[in-house]
């Protein structure tokens, strides 16, 4: 694997790019995330909401803490995307198509490394745990139907990682394009 010298400028570009890269992917799937609440018949949210109850937060701020970790963790997602494409010549997204092989994954491997260990190793263990304590449990309803969809859960947040991923690597060919333009814009104004 050849690695391409990344000036500090290019890494500026790099973390910008990724900025809203990450960003729009994690907005477009914000929808998508409420469609899929509706469609399981779940409060708006119960996704965030997961998150966190897993980090330990009271029922007030669930929902608020587990957007902003999800937005965070996006971000950081498209900046270290952006910045391996920048790095890795092979990994450069020099077209659409790559971009979007690329983004989707970039996904995958999301879903795999991040989404799958927090989703057994801690918010079904936690679903698992409010059940165990019976129906006068508070959101004992709502633990009880998600475990009952888990396999429908598993299989949609593929589906939305690979969405995220599309996203990701569209936005990724678009900053990349535009960052090349300048750079030939740059040139032929230095003749």
């Amino acid at each position: 694997m050849q690695l391409v010298r990344i000036n500090s400028a290019t890494l500026i570009d790099s973390v910008k790019a990724g900025i809203a890269a990450g960003q729009a992917a994690a907005w477009a799937i914000f929808g998508l995330i409420l469609a899929v609440d509706a469609t399981l018949v779940t409060p708006p949210g119960t996704f965030y909401k997961m998150i966190g109850m897993a980090l330990g937060q009271g029922p007030s701020a669930d929902v608020y803490l587990g957007f902003l970790m999800h937005m965070i963790t996006a971000t950081v997602i498209g900046i270290i995307y952006m910045i391996i494409s920048n790095s890795v010549k092979k990994l450069y997204i020099r077209s659409v198509p790559k971009g979007l092989a690329t983004g989707v994954i970039t996904g995958i491997v999301v879903w795999a490394i991040l989404f799958l260990p927090l989703n057994f190793g801690l918010v079904q263990p936690m679903l698992q745990g409010i059940v165990a304590q019976g129906p006068q449990a508070p959101m004992f309803q709502l633990a009880e139907k998600l475990l009952t969809l888990s396999t429908t859960i598993l299989a949609g947040s593929l589906a939305l990682h690979i969405v995220f991923g599309g996203v990701l690597g569209f936005i990724g060919r678009i900053a990349t394009s535009s960052g090349e333009i300048l750079g030939e814009q740059e040139q032929e104004q230095g003749r």
